[in-house]
């Protein structure tokens, strides 16, 4: 039997005896227990019992009739086989469950044992994933028989008991009434019993029966409570008990702790704290070994927990507890159970939470941790310590927990003298405070660690190494103490001897000694760690060798040959397998090397060097990643190597690495070549030179990759190879600027810096625009290199590089790549200007000059931002001084000055006070004044700058000035030294000596001399020369200044600067003088006379400062004088040797004709008067002279010159008037009482011109005395001459401005006048005349009347032709304000109107308030139906001008246009005309500009006109417009604005469906709220096709709101199709379905189904289908709701429904009541039952299937078992049968349906409609599909399992009935899958059938002796033999007859034996003899052939044979019958 072979045919053997019918009941009950002892005993065998194809059905059979002994030997064998769980289910699927419950119930003791035991294993798998063994336990009511067997009544065997007990805990929770009603009638009790029983298999499995009981049935704890379990599972608990027991008892408590409050109180109450405390330390104080131990241990545990809130919890509870002085449990317990519970707590919830108190544990435990304790107190202590510092969660909230830990470990294992030691050092450092240097005694303990390492277990060592590792890391005296203490040397011994985690601490404590001290560094080498350290490096773990790795590179020093051929011996090696550890060592070695050793190629050093660049080509990545990683630090650190070694033996494997799909290895390739390529200070170009075109390629491709790391070691690599033309060509080609932009942009500061050096090497090579193309990469590339600045040192190469690069960006101009200078960048972002002004400030000279040269062309842009800048770094402004002084580049010095200027314009103290500290202010000045004397040289320079403060706003000059002047607030760079000269010299008067003293006076007096030489020749510094003036201006307002010599020599330059035709340069030469005659000498003054200034000076006379505001600014800056020319004169004049000399006579006549008036210069005269008066005084002959030039002409007529005056002072502006308010008097009535005099008509109208002036001020205006004007006025305006009439009615309308003077003027009878007025040329007296008009008639319609009938429209109508701009604004006014008079609008002299208003429209010259009033005259005409009725002009002629007004910048006129065109296309003419197509645009721009009116107004044109045009609405961007008024919330629009959006928005949808895409999904959404249908209609459209196209559209449109306005719409009976349609599809998507509003759609769609108003029939349909939809979700299909959506899809069955919706509403049903048995229920109250047993009868194959599988999912459980009945079998039954007679075909729903019902409801099976079925399903059997034929063969199997449990008579009848399919069975067994194999041979074992054998013929039947008269006997089993025929004489005979026998069961392992003879007349002679095994004709139907006849006297060897045939079939042959 030890040979399996052996053993297979032995279990072969027995199945073979078992199966023969001759083995008697004894050998059947010696094989069973033959078979029994092999299954005990092998395990194979015990496989190949149960894979025997042969041995489940004979054990069954056994099990049902076999003797009792084979019985218990059979159930036996079984149990054995369960063992095992494939075998487990062989059995349990063999059937074996019925016949052991009826072995269950036997009178035997050792049967019932038996059986139990059997049941208990073949259940032992739960119930948990096995879905078929639940059917069988179910459907064969295993757990009621045995709750029976457990019955108090029904003594059981105590092992029996045990076992049931255990089968029932098995099959606990299966949720089948059975268990519900057994606990309800007092199955708790039962059980709680059995735990007293005196059987450990009982009490075990009762209490975990227990203990599943309340996890599934929560309720049934109180009964548990109330039984007194709990005292009985306490005592089981107890320590006198097995530990099965115990195990299953604490995992009941643990359940019922868990569920109850009440139960975790009983526990409690009765003592089970100390009873479970001591159940989680009886594994190790009893020695438990195995799964029950710790199962006791974890029950217990979670128990406790249970009872005091968790885990948590119970930590602190035991914490307490083994404090306090009255104990629960013995404290060594307490301790214990706290240390199994420290060390299974988990915390997952938040991790950084602390979970409780840890701390106050550590605390408890070191309190209850003393020396000389009891032992088994501190063991448990120091468990429970251990346990706290080895949990993770727990560790992390205590200091020095890992030294805890180990400490601990320690302790544990020291002798008890170190012991105590240990245990002081650990309290110290969880109590005192200290850290674990002080805690252990510092040098002491280091002493005694070093001693436990070399005396010690191997544990103790690695303890001991572990905390002197933990202390060499922090702190630093532990490392001299080890030293001291001789601890090295064990150390390195460790390294060799120790464990694997020795040898890794002790590297690590050796490496910290190295690290710490050069002199300990020296004492472990001397201590032979080197070698050592090396044999961990090959033989080490990973941590191990890493740590040698350390140590090493911190030990060797020198690169011996040796070293480095140890360390190559193991690179190439087998071991270790990891090289990386190898590699680094051998690159730091060879760092060391010397430049011969690492270039000799003979050296070891060079050996090693050429071995790490042959690991590059190795296949392991870590090894090539780690050599290319050494390399690049080799090649970094050494430079000098690299130009030896830079060959391609060395570079070929890195540029290969370089196309390494793993990025770190091409990384550090790349990093290596950067430094192979670094130039060097003795070789600056490419080492490289023979790299091959395309080598570089992957460098650049590396650098484009997603990681900015190795993207910016590729650049770096780069920056070194791009100074090679050819390289970089093909760089740029492959669009490397972009991975430079992008390290500019996003990498370090070191990544950063070789970028800005890659960018240098290619604008090197290459223009600007070619290296960076577009603006947005230039301004990129701009802000990105200053932003790199900043991480930069000034002092090094790669600041340089950046500003170089910057500086040849700023320097480039815009052209065809860029339309913007790059550097514009940097004036758009004022941060970017920090770095530059940094360098500035602290960077060295080169540096500087560069960051000027950038900074300075953005003074004109930022000048702000660069003073404020620079004075907040104020050493900028030193270094802005020493570069202008000390620069070489005239372009810095010029852009330096610029750069202060900008300064002190911002923040002239800070920025003079910064200058005087730096003691750079004179020599500043001396420089500047060099600077200016080269102003020739730099005027050129393209730098532009604001000079001081006081233009910053004053840039605006007047447009069309007789004056050329310059904006000063812009000068160039050729007149910066002389700005900055001006606002330093102004700033304080020592500056101002100090400029003279640097020879500024002479150098500016050369420049104007200069100029003045030659004025006419072309002067290439024009500029200079004013400001040159200015600064003498400056420089002369300190007296010390003008004492100058080269003052008298400026003089005569600035008389004939005077005469330039430049006003500005007359105007700061008039300054220059007058800061001399204020601070100089009388000479100096009469030097002034004497030089024919005075002329100059006279010619500024009267220019008001609103003709130069520029000049006057400027000179207000610098604190000059406002009039300078009136200062000189005056002190001039003053000075009696001028006044009577010839400069005052000169003088006279240029001062007299200034007394006439010159419109240019107004404020001349009383000047001119006031010169005159003062040089007058005294002198008779100049009084003459004055007489002669004409001064008394000029003064008589003084009044009117006075006026003229008045009123040219005052022209332009009348906030001017405002100046006469102050006058002594009052002016109105002195020009009242010359228009009321005689005077002249010239002196009134002048006057009059005043008071028009006057009259624009209210002041006036309201003084009693203008009312007394307008008689005058009047009449005034009756008078002869044109001018004065002009003049009396521009007073007089400006008079109206008054609304009182209005009134007094109405008095008169003006109209007339006025009107007739209105005609002519004179155009301002016809606009003075309308305008009056205008102010006449406003809100007086009597006096509107008056106008018309006096012909003003008339007038005006004549006028329009030919008027100006201004006069039709007018008359479009006039118009407006008549025809806002309903009586004139309606009149036909208003109709007239229409047209010429149209023709002023199209004027271009037209001004908006001309337009407006034209417009709204229109408005106010054509809203008049009649009035639009009469129009004549065509649309072209009337639409045209108006679509220019709606893009009018005016808002008014837009809304006018816009509502005058609305009321044109009221006319349908006017809609279809092409050209109201053109008012699309700007119509629709106006819907979307937000504004409500105009809104309104253009939303109501576009609806006319979408009509017509849609596409032009649409194309016009109508779509968008109208969707942001369609979704407007805040606010929300007028809802008859928003109806007419939508409106709008649906014309242009119907028009096309390409439309619809361009509509946001919300819009249509609310589109679908509209009260308009076709709106609706075409939203619905709309969004159906969205739906359709994409699949997320359907949330966007569920999101947006869609399903509430569908369901509205489906309750007002809108849109019901539509609707629907759209409904069905958004539930057709599975994403909707989950959102929230889904489930509130079920409720209204059930409604609208149950609505008797609905009569759509396809609403109805696509409602049904949207349910069907939202049934489709399980969470749906269970909602409350659904409980009406099926009662309303009944409904729609019970109604005539059409095909289609009886399939919608059944499938819609199907998936409600499959995932919810309430939905169940409420199908059938709702009468359903019988609706869908009548659609099974329906013709449609379709609709008749989908009911059947409805009735399968209602039945599916026992929801319904009281409408389960016999017509439901009757139903499905016709229904299979129609089909099948109708259709030939077979409905395969129908089958699974009646299999379901008849799996589900076992009291069917004897039902006479059952019996009915089964031909229909043989008939289905035949004809059917492969699935319908699977569905019969399980109904089939079902009935079969059946038969041996209902009446004979009923189970006889089925059979015979179902026998009908033996022969499809037989054909299905050759021709279907396996799958069907084993159901078909199990019906055709059990089904009654016939066997038939028919002898045919014998052959080769001759004998020795005699003639053959041969006949066959044939038998079967017991029953009595058949016999043919005697065939005489024949050896061949032919008997061709047959014998049937009929069998109830289909014969199982019986022969058929026939015997051959032969009659003569000796008797008989055997011929010989055939055994037939019969079984498988069963399954085959047909077994014929020749079959050899066996007889011992067959002597000669010939063959005879018999040719027989054997059929099995299910009826008598017609030859039997």
């Amino acid at each position: 039997m030890d040979d399996p072979e052996s053993t297979m045919a032995t279990v072969a053997n027995f199945v073979e005896q078992l199966h023969a019918n001759m083995s008697s009941q004894h050998e059947k009950e010696l094989i069973t227990a033959r078979l029994l002892g092999i299954a005990k005993a092998r395990k194979d065998a015990r496989m190949l019992i149960g894979s025997h194809g042969q041995a489940m059905p004979l054990f069954i059979s056994i099990l049902r009739s076999g003797t009792p002994v084979a019985k218990v030997n059979v159930a036996a064998t079984l149990s054995v086989l369960c063992k095992d769980e494939d075998l487990r289910l062989k059995v349990l699927l063999g059937g074996c469950i019925p016949p052991l419950l009826s072995i269950l119930k036997s009178e035997s003791t050792k049967a019932r044992k038996a059986a139990a035991e059997a049941i208990y294993e073949v259940s032992s798998g739960g119930l948990s994933d096995d879905h078929v063994g639940i059917k069988i336990f179910v459907t064969e009511g295993v757990v009621p028989t045995l709750w029976d067997q457990l019955n108090p009544k029904n003594k059981q065997d105590k092992v029996v008991e045990g076992f049931v007990t255990g089968a029932l805990r098995n099959l606990c929770g299966d949720k089948d009434g059975y268990w519900r009603a057994t606990l309800e009638a007092g199955g708790v009790d039962i059980i709680v019993g059995i735990l007293s029983s005196d059987n450990a298999a009982s009490q075990s499995n009762a209490a975990s029966l227990l203990a599943r009981l309340m996890l599934a049935f929560s309720d049934s704890i109180p009964k548990v409570i109330d039984s007194g379990a709990v005292k009985a599972l306490l005592q089981l608990v107890g320590q006198e008990n097995d530990t099965s027991v115990r195990a299953s008892a604490a995992d009941a408590l643990e359940a019922l702790s868990s569920k109850s409050t009440r139960a975790k109180k009983a526990i409690v109450d009765a003592d089970g704290v100390p009873v479970l405390i001591g159940a989680v330390v009886a594994p190790s104080k009893e020695c438990m070994q195995g799964e029950c131990g710790q199962a006791l241990q974890g029950h217990a545990t979670q128990a406790l927990a249970n009872i005091c809130g968790g885990m948590s919890a119970l930590i602190l509870y035991l914490g307490d507890l083994s404090r306090s002085p009255r104990l629960a449990a013995p404290v060594a317990d307490i301790v214990g159970a706290l240390a199994y519970t420290l060390m299974v707590f988990e915390h997952s919830s938040d991790m950084d939470k602390e979970p409780f108190d840890v701390k106050q544990i550590e605390d408890i435990l070191v309190i209850l941790l003393k020396p000389r304790d009891k032992k088994l107190i501190q063991e448990r202590v120091l468990e429970a310590m251990a346990s706290l510092y080895g949990n993770i969660y727990l560790s992390r909230w205590l200091s020095h927990a890992e030294a805890k830990k180990v400490l601990t470990g320690l302790i544990t294992m020291a002798a008890a003298d170190v012991q105590d030691y240990l245990i002081v050092s650990l309290t110290s450092l969880c109590c005192d405070g200290v850290g674990i240097w002080d805690a252990i005694g510092k040098r002491e303990g280091i002493q005694l660690l070093i001693s436990l390492l070399g005396l010690s277990s191997e544990q103790h060592q690695e303890y001991a190494v572990q905390l002197l590792a933990i202390l060499t890391e922090l702190v630093d005296d532990s490392k001299w103490a080890i030293t001291a203490a001789g601890g090295i040397p064990p150390l390195v011994q460790l390294l060799e001897t120790g464990s694997q985690k020795a040898k890794e601490d002790a590297a690590h404590v050796l490496w910290n000694l190295c690290c710490h001290s050069e002199d300990i560094r020296a004492c472990v080498e001397s201590a032979g760690a080197i070698p050592a350290f090396l044999w961990l490096l090959k033989s080490g773990g990973s941590r191990g060798q890493e740590a040698s790795a350390l140590a090493l590179t911190k030990l060797i020093r020198t690169a011996d040959s040796a070293t480095i051929n140890q360390l190559l011996a193991l690179l190439l090696g087998d071991s270790p397998s990891s090289k990386a550890h190898i590699i680094k060592v051998l690159g730091h070695v060879l760092i060391m090397a010397s430049h011969k050793d690492l270039v000799q190629k003979v050296s070891a050093a060079n050996k090693g060097l050429r071995s790490l660049v042959k690991v590059l080509n190795s296949t392991n990545e870590e090894s090539q990643e780690y050599a290319a990683s050494v390399l690049a630090d080799l090649f970094s650190t050494r430079q000098d190597i690299c130009d030896s070694l830079a060959t391609d033996e060395i570079v070929h494997p890195c540029m290969k690495l370089l196309t390494s799909k793993t990025q770190v290895v091409a990384t550090q390739s790349a990093r290596a070549l950067g430094a192979l390529s670094r130039p060097t200070k003795t070789k600056t170009t490419n080492k490289m030179s023979y790299l091959a075109e395309g080598d570089v390629m992957p460098l650049i491709k590396l650098a484009k990759t997603s990681s900015i790391d190795a993207a910016e070691t590729a650049v770096a690599a780069l920056a070194n190879l791009l100074s090679d033309p050819q390289i970089a060509a093909e760089a740029l080609s492959e669009d490397v600027v972009s991975a430079l932009t992008r390290v500019l942009g996003e990498g370090t500061s070191e990544g950063k810096q070789n970028a800005s050096r890659a960018l240098h090497q290619l604008l090197k090579h290459f223009p600007v625009g070619d290296v960076l193309t577009g603006n947005a990469q230039c301004r990129f590339a701009v802000l990105a290199l200053v932003d790199s600045l900043n991480a930069m040192d000034m002092d090094g190469a790669d600041a340089v590089d950046a500003l170089d690069v910057i500086v040849l960006l700023a320097r480039t101009k815009q052209g065809v790549h860029l339309t913007y200078p790059p550097w514009s960048a940097l004036a758009d972002v004022p941060s970017s200007l920090e770095p530059l002004v940094h360098c500035l400030a602290e960077g060295p000279p080169p540096v500087q000059d560069k960051a000027i040269e950038i900074l300075s062309r953005l003074c004109g842009d930022q000048p702000v931002v660069l003073g404020d800048l620079l004075v907040a770094r104020s050493r900028s402004i030193g270094s802005l001084a020493d570069r202008i002084m000390n620069s070489t580049s005239l372009e810095v010095r010029v852009g330096g000055s610029a750069l202060l200027i900008c300064a002190a314009k911002e923040h002239k103290q800070q920025s003079m006070d910064a200058l005087d500290v730096s003691g750079y202010l004179n020599p500043l000045i001396c420089a500047l004044v060099e600077l200016m004397k080269q102003n020739s040289s730099c005027s050129s320079l393209e730098i532009e700058v604001r000079t001081p403060r006081g233009f910053m706003e004053r840039t605006a000059f007047q447009e069309g000035d007789e004056f050329d002047v310059p904006d000063p607030a812009y000068i160039l760079g050729g007149t910066v030294a002389l700005w900055l000269l001006a606002i330093i010299a102004s700033f304080h008067a020592k500056n101002k000596v100090i400029v003279m003293e640097a020879g500024g006076l002479e150098a500016l007096c050369d420049k104007l001399a200069s100029y003045t030489s030659n004025p006419q020749a072309e002067y290439e510094d024009t500029e200079g020369i004013w400001i040159s003036s200015l600064l003498l201006a400056i420089l002369f307002q300190d007296p010390n200044v003008v004492l100058s010599p080269a003052t008298m020599r400026i003089i005569p330059s600035l008389a004939l600067l005077l005469r330039s035709d430049e006003v500005i340069d007359r105007f700061f030469a008039a300054q220059a003088m007058a800061s001399l005659v204020c601070n100089g000498s009388k000479g100096i003054i009469l030097a002034i006379a004497n030089s024919g200034a005075v002329a100059g000076l006279i010619t500024l006379i009267g220019y008001i400062e609103s003709d130069m505001p520029n000049l006057v600014a400027l000179s207000e800056e610098f604190f000059l004088a406002r009039n300078p020319d009136q200062v000189v004169l005056e002190h001039l004049f003053e000075i009696e040797d001028v006044r009577v000399g010839s400069t005052a006579r000169k003088s006279i006549p240029l001062l007299v004709d200034l007394l006439r008036p010159i419109p240019d210069r107004p404020a001349a005269p009383p000047i001119a008067v006031q010169l005159l008066t003062r040089i007058a005084d005294g002198s008779d002959t100049n009084k003459l002279i004055m007489a002669e030039a004409g001064a008394l002409d000029a003064l008589t007529n003084e009044q009117e010159a006075a006026l003229v005056a008045l009123i040219k002072l005052t022209s332009g502006s009348s906030s001017k008037a405002v100046w006469l308010t102050d006058v002594e008097g009052n002016p109105l009535e002195s020009l009242y009482k010359i228009l009321s005099s005689a005077s002249s008509l010239e002196l009134k109208r002048n006057a009059a011109q005043l008071c028009c002036v006057l009259f624009g001020n209210t002041k006036f205006r309201e003084n009693p005395v203008a009312s007394e004007c307008i008689q005058p006025l009047i009449l005034l305006m009756q008078s002869d001459l044109s001018t004065s009439v002009e003049s009396g009615v521009c007073a007089f309308e400006r008079l109206l401005d008054d609304e009182h003077q209005v009134e007094l003027a109405a008095a008169y009878d003006v109209v007339d006048l006025l009107v007739g007025l209105v005609s002519g040329t004179n155009h301002r007296l016809i606009e003075a005349s309308i305008s009056a008009l205008i102010k006449l008639g406003k809100d007086r319609t009597p006096r509107k009347l008056d106008m018309v009938k006096s012909g003003i429209i008339n007038n005006c109508l004549e006028l329009l032709p030919l008027a100006p701009s201004s006069l039709c604004s007018s008359i479009a006014e006039l118009f407006r304000i008549l025809t806002n008079s309903n009586a004139i609008a309606r009149s036909t002299d208003a109709a007239n109107i229409v047209e010429p208003l149209f023709l002023l429209l199209r004027r271009p010259d037209f001004d908006l308030w001309g337009q407006h009033s034209s417009l709204q005259a229109l408005v106010n005409i054509l809203e008049k139906p009649q009035s639009l009725a009469t129009l004549k002009l065509t649309p072209s002629q009337v639409i045209e001008p108006l679509i220019s007004f709606l893009e009018s910048p005016s808002q008014a006129i837009q809304q006018l246009g816009t509502e005058l065109l609305s009321h044109l296309l009221a006319q349908e003419h006017f809609q279809q005309d092409i050209t109201t197509k053109n008012a699309v645009v700007p119509l629709v721009q106006l819907a979307g500009i937000g504004i409500l009116n105009l809104q309104q107004t253009a939303i109501r044109a576009l609806e006319k006109i979408s009509t017509s045009w849609p596409k032009a609405v649409a194309d016009a961007g109508g779509v968008f417009e109208l969707a942001k008024v369609i979704i407007q919330d805040d606010p929300q629009p007028p809802h008859t604005l928003w109806e007419s959006a939508a409106l709008v928005l649906s014309n242009v949808l119907r028009f096309s469906a390409e439309y619809y895409f361009k509509v946001p999904l919300i819009v249509l959404v609310k589109m679908l709220h509209s009260t308009v249908e076709s709106t609706i209609t075409v939203a619905l459209s709309a969004l159906l096709v969205h739906e359709g196209s994409e699949a997320s559209s359907a949330e966007q449109i569920t999101e947006a709101g869609a399903i509430d306005a569908l369901m509205d719409l489906l309750r007002s009976h809108q849109c019901e199709e539509e609707s629907g349609r759209l409904l069905e599809a958004l539930f057709n998507n599975v994403r909707v379905r989950e959102m929230k509003v889904s489930k509130y759609a079920i409720a209204p769609l059930s409604q609208y189904l149950l609505d008797p108003q609905t009569r759509s029939q396809s609403g109805k349909l696509l409602a049904a289908l949207a349910l069907g939809d939202l049934s489709q979700h399980e969470g749906l299909a269970r909602a409350s709701d659904s409980v009406s959506a099926c009662r309303a899809l009944i409904s729609l069955l019970e109604d005539q429904s059409t095909e289609e919706m009886k399939m919608v509403a059944i499938c819609a049903l199907q998936n409600f009541v499959m995932h919810s048995r309430t939905n169940r229920r409420a199908v059938a109250e709702a009468g359903g039952i019988l609706v869908i047993q009548e659609l099974l009868l329906s013709p449609n194959p379709e609709v008749s299937g989908q009911a059947a599988l409805l009735i399968k999912f209602l039945f599916s459980n026992h929801t319904l078992q009281e409408y389960v009945s016999n017509e439901l079998i009757r139903s499905l039954t016709a229904a299979l049968e129609r089909e099948l007679w109708s259709n030939a075909t077979i409905n395969e729903e129908v089958l699974r349906t009646l299999n379901m019902i008849f799996t589900n409801f076992p009291k069917l099976h004897i039902s006479e409609a059952s019996t009915l079925c089964i031909p229909h399903l043989v008939g289905a059997l035949k004809s059917g599909s492969e699935a319908a034929q699977e569905s019969v063969l399980d109904t089939l199997c079902l009935l079969k399992h059946s038969w041996s449990n209902m009446p004979i008579d009923i189970a006889k009848s089925q059979a015979m009935v179902a026998a009908e399919a033996i022969p499809i069975l037989q054909m299905l067994m050759k021709t279907c899958p396996p799958s069907f194999h084993e159901r078909a041979d199990s019906l055709l074992h059990c089904l009654p059938g016939c066997l038939t054998v028919t002898i045919k013929r014998g052959n080769n039947l001759k004998q020795a002796m005699g003639g053959t008269n041969a006949f066959c006997r044939l038998t079967i089993g017991n029953g009595p033999p058949r016999q043919t025929k005697v065939v005489s004489h024949s050896t061949s005979p032919e008997w061709k007859e047959g014998f049937t026998w009929a069998f109830d069961v289909p014969p199982k392992g019986q022969k058929l034996h026939i015997l051959c003879k032969s009659k003569n007349t000796f008797g008989k002679s055997t011929l010989g003899r055939v055994t037939i095994q019969i079984d498988k004709v069963v399954t085959e139907g047909v077994y014929s052939g020749l079959f050899s006849l066996n007889h011992d006297s067959n002597k000669d060897g010939s063959s005879r044979t018999l040719e027989i045939e054997i059929i099995w079939s299910n009826r008598m042959s017609n030859e039997d019958m």
